[in-house]
């Protein structure tokens, strides 16, 4: 082998050498930003589950209060995922994170089920504010 051949083959091996190490930094890299998005939207989606049920207990609290509608401005993205929050009579109060890998919290609503009519609705993250309506009478919560 001659000397320019020589170095030319070295020249292609440090490349590829110096391209794999940063292909295996950026893909460290990428991976890392992935786990701290899912670690805060799991923190993030805990606090607005803490947020709606702490509104619940509250207005059901209230004993000279007939109806209440609370209004709480949300973020389009909960640690740059979109969410989903729904609340069912079986399920209780479930915050979903939509992205690529699905992620969702479940949140049981324990002795809500004896004293009120939870009615089957949603609230997804286009609509930016989560609305809870308690009706004491009625003995209904509603989240919009």
């Amino acid at each position: 082998m001659t000397k320019g051949q020589s170095l030319i083959i070295e020249f292609v091996l440090f490349f590829l050498i110096s391209f794999s190490l940063f292909a295996v930094i950026s893909y460290i890299f990428y991976n890392q930003n992935e786990f701290f998005k899912v670690r805060i939207g799991d923190k993030l989606t805990d606090i607005v589950d803490n947020l709606a049920v702490t509104h619940i207990i509250k207005s059901t609290g209230c004993k000279s209060c007939d109806y209440v509608k609370v209004q709480e401005d949300l973020p389009l993205k909960i640690g740059g995922y979109y969410y989903k929050i729904i609340l069912k009579q079986d399920e209780g109060l479930n915050t979903t994170l939509i992205s690529q890998k699905f992620y969702s919290r479940r949140h049981q609503l324990f002795h809500l089920n004896k004293t009120f009519s939870l009615i089957d609705s949603q609230s997804e993250s286009e609509n930016k504010i989560i609305e809870i309506q308690i009706n004491n009478i009625n003995k209904q919560v509603v989240i919009d």
